[in-house]
């Protein structure tokens, strides 16, 4: 228990688990709070998702951790909108692994 705990305060778990709570929770969240499903969209997915898929390429390279921590988001991301939303929602996932990639390389 104690080796999860530690893992979940890394980097790794950090990425893990705010992948989760941005690609699962939030959208039922704003949802049940009222938000359209343009709001949703447009202020989830194109700001937050897109800062944090930004973000996570910046704790790669600090941490150095692997390159298929950036696959996390675009997986999660797409088992998300295959169980919620439409089918043009795919296309974030290039758009999150490329930001994600191109913030890991940066020096």
């Amino acid at each position: 228990m104690q080796k999860f705990l530690a893992w979940s305060k890394s980097n790794a778990g950090i990425i893990v688990y705010v992948n989760f709570i941005l690609t699962f929770i939030m959208p039922w969240l704003l949802k049940f709070v009222g938000a359209s499903v343009a709001l949703r969209v447009g202020l989830l997915f194109f700001v937050v998702d897109t800062l944090w898929a930004l973000w996570i390429g910046h704790l790669m390279r600090k941490a150095h951790l692997p390159w298929w921590y950036s696959l996390i988001l675009p997986l999660m991301f797409a088992a998300m909108v295959f169980l919620r939303f439409a089918k043009y929602n795919y296309w974030f996932l290039p758009i999150y692994w490329l930001l994600t990639m191109l913030s890991w390389i940066k020096n």
